[in-house]
């Protein structure tokens, strides 16, 4: 259980990422957080306190999925640059409906990454 590591992904194929969310999916959002937490606590027995719960920002995939692990677990991607706590997604979006369409988002790029070189030839780093 110290390794903890699930992942939620949702039904729906119009929301790609972090940057596709809007107060729309505060419903959808509170529902991964709280079926998810339940549904760890009932399986595994670990309870949400005990959770880290973020989406990437870039993600590996462009199909929004939630990741769940234990708070002892360094999970790859689970450090404050490129991981977001759905708790505070959900919080930014009461503040503001669009506020992922608004934000400046940083995130760190592995020197292998076909993403940092698109970067590069576009002048970008």
């Amino acid at each position: 259980l110290e390794d903890l590591y699930l992942v939620a992904l949702i039904h729906r194929r119009d929301v790609k990422s972090l940057r596709d969310l809007t107060a729309e999916h505060l419903p959808l959002l509170r529902n991964i957080l709280q079926e998810g937490k339940e549904a760890i606590t009932k399986r595994f027995g670990v309870p949400g306190s005990q959770l880290r719960i973020y989406l990437h920002y870039q993600p590996s995939y462009y199909h929004l999925h939630v990741h769940f692990t234990a708070l002892g677990y360094d999970a790859p991607g689970s450090s404050a640059e490129r991981a977001h706590l759905l708790e505070d997604v959900i919080d930014n979006l009461l503040l503001d409906a669009q506020y992922y369409q608004k934000r400046a988002l940083t995130f760190a790029l592995r020197a292998d990454e076909p993403l940092l070189k698109e970067f590069q030839e576009a002048g970008r780093v």
